[in-house]
């Protein structure tokens, strides 16, 4: 008995220790490449990398040798921080190759991959039975011969892809986004927009695999052969549920090709929205399409505002409106993994069910908003734009996070001070700032949203109307 509680006294200790040594390497304060910072660590440590832009070798072709290792951006979670922690391939290699078996604790997080250029994968490859995690990056304008964004090889490789943007990527061949020969991967709540290829504009797969598509929005892909948006293909066996493939364009197949007597390719689709499957869905003789339940063939209304215009070719936004046929017409019985959020990090069930698509809508609770000055000089100068913010009876003003409170979605707050007992906050945004967002504006008087969150998550919006004038002094 003494032995086994030496025993298990020594394996507490072990596993106390190995936490204890986990090191965060910031680059490139602590390393000058991600590569040197990579190479540096332990399973289980943490490579930040810092905003800025990455070139050069060590920036580049990056594998991570089979570490269960993190290398992420400051703050995944934020659009600005990945959007401006970027890897240039400049062309030449990729970003991220993962070779050495590595598994779901091996991840990347919140980076952006661009300009990459490879025969397979030119954002990130993963082969050799390499399953790792990518999640919160944007990949865009990369190109390969196979998978512009991201490609995947071997039976046993299954990465785990969530919340990503796989925008304006190219493959000479096959899967201008993804592409899959005889490899698992699952895709989850990702926008795979603008990319092209000759086979499969969005995405390619091959051989014996079990590709996973959930919660995704599959638009505005192209191919100039067959299959804008997905081509699955010669023994793959594909599921797809609560997605959106529309838009995508092709001379033959626009939406979906199950082709070429591959003997058992098959594709499982449910509670997907696609448009006119009875023309751009085709089933090649020898292969099999399984149709379940909820899939409809209704125009998504996505959002006229554009959004992925710095990224992608595609113009338009892939957001749903609240009188999209898509809200709430997911799958009934879905259940969200722990954590699990929409490509902009809300909460993935927000209504009376799941959205279909990577975006779920939020119902924001209506604020009273006040703003002032009531009439805006464009042409003069001052300090501050003042608002005044009261929630709706129920809500306590001390449970809002100050720092996601911003003025149309593009003046950040420079001062908020929360009276608990008034139960209203007083905001401060930029005046120059928001003369600038509004030089241009020809309505008049203009409404200006005031939006916000809860820390719970909960969304708040308010909205007040001021009068414009552009007079000098």
């Amino acid at each position: 008995m003494k032995r086994v509680k030496t025993t298990i006294i020594w394996l507490l200790a072990v596993l106390i220790t190995n936490a204890a040594v986990a090191t965060v390497r910031y680059v490139p304060d602590d390393y000058p490449t991600i590569q040197a910072a990579v190479n540096a660590c332990n399973n289980s440590d943490v490579v930040v990398v810092e905003p800025g832009i990455y070139t050069g070798s060590g920036n580049r072709d990056i594998t991570l040798n089979g570490k269960a290792i993190t290398v992420r951006s400051i703050d995944p979670a934020d659009p600005n921080v990945v959007n401006s922690t970027v890897i240039d391939c400049e062309g030449q290699g990729r970003g991220f190759a993962f070779y050495f078996a590595e598994g779901a604790d091996s991840t990347v997080s919140g980076l952006t991959i661009t300009n990459g250029y490879a025969f397979l994968g030119a954002g990130i490859y993963c082969y050799n039975n390499s399953s790792p995690t990518i999640t919160n990056c944007a990949i865009t304008a990369n190109s390969a011969v196979f998978g512009g964004a991201i490609a995947c090889a071997n039976s046993n490789t299954r990465p785990k892809i969530s919340n990503c943007k796989l925008t304006a990527n190219s493959a000479l061949f096959g899967g201008g986004a993804i592409y899959c020969n005889g490899a698992s991967p699952e895709i989850r709540n990702c926008v795979i927009i603008g990319n092209s290829s000759l086979y499969g504009g969005a995405i390619y797969s091959h051989n014996v695999g079990y590709p996973v598509i959930a919660n995704c929005t599959i638009s505005a892909n192209a191919a100039s052969v067959s299959a804008g948006g997905i081509y699955c293909y010669k023994s793959s066996v594909m599921t797809v549920s609560n997605s959106i493939i529309w838009g995508n364009t092709a001379p033959y197949a626009s939406q979906i090709l199950v082709g070429n007597s591959g003997g058992g390719t098959s594709i499982d689709i449910s509670y997907c929205d696609i448009e006119n499957p009875d023309e751009n869905v085709v089933q090649e003789p020898g292969c099999t399409i399984n149709w379940g339940e909820g899939n409809i063939d209704a125009d998504p209304q996505f959002a006229t505002t554009a959004y992925l215009t710095s990224t992608s070719s595609f113009g338009g936004s892939y957001h749903l409106p609240e009188e999209s046929p898509c809200i709430d017409a997911g799958d009934p019985t879905f259940v969200a993994g722990a954590g699990e959020t929409d490509i902009d990090g809300e909460p993935r069930i927000s209504g009376a069910g799941i959205d279909i698509g990577a975006d779920e809508l939020v119902t924001a609770i209506p604020a009273e908003v006040n703003i002032t000055p009531k009439t805006l000089n464009l042409a003069s100068k001052g300090n501050w734009i003042t608002c005044i913010i009261r929630l709706p009876d129920g809500y306590d003003v001390a449970d809002v996070n100050p720092d996601t409170i911003m003025l149309n979605e593009e003046v950040d707050r420079v001062w908020c001070k929360i009276n608990q007992q008034a139960q209203t906050i007083l905001v401060k945004f930029d005046r120059s700032e928001t003369q600038d967002m509004l030089n241009g504006v020809t309505e008049n008087p203009v409404d200006l949203s005031v939006t916000g969150q809860l820390i719970d998550g909960t969304l708040f919006q308010g909205s007040d109307t001021i009068t414009i004038v552009n007079e000098e002094d």
